[in-house]
């Protein structure tokens, strides 16, 4: 079954479509932890004060918290073309969780 992603940005705007980059790294208390994108659940960007460092999560339950390396998303929305999204203007990153059968990207 098909997965889809879905932006939100700081200002509570959301775009559905697919992330194009393979992997993320954090740096966390472990060190520097790269993951695949398809391992990911989702990535809350930091926002201080409501959010003091960035976080991942993963399907695995794993959870890292620290910065988050590199500076924007790829991103290719259902509705246009493929966009660079700064860390900056993203709140939440969902991945792998929209599940719509009729819907091709």
């Amino acid at each position: 079954m098909e997965t889809h992603d879905i932006v939100i940005g700081r200002g509570g705007d959301s775009l559905l479509g697919r992330v194009l980059d393979p992997r993320f790294t954090i740096l966390s208390s472990f060190g520097s932890v790269t993951v695949e994108t398809k391992r990911i659940q989702w990535i809350h960007f930091r926002n201080p004060p409501q959010q003091a460092q960035d976080e991942m999560w993963c399907n695995e339950s794993d959870r890292l918290s620290g910065e988050l390396q590199g500076h924007e998303v790829k991103f290719k929305p259902v509705s246009g073309a493929t966009m660079t999204i700064p860390y900056t203007a993203v709140h939440t990153l969902i991945v792998n969780q929209f599940m719509n059968p009729g819907l091709r990207l």
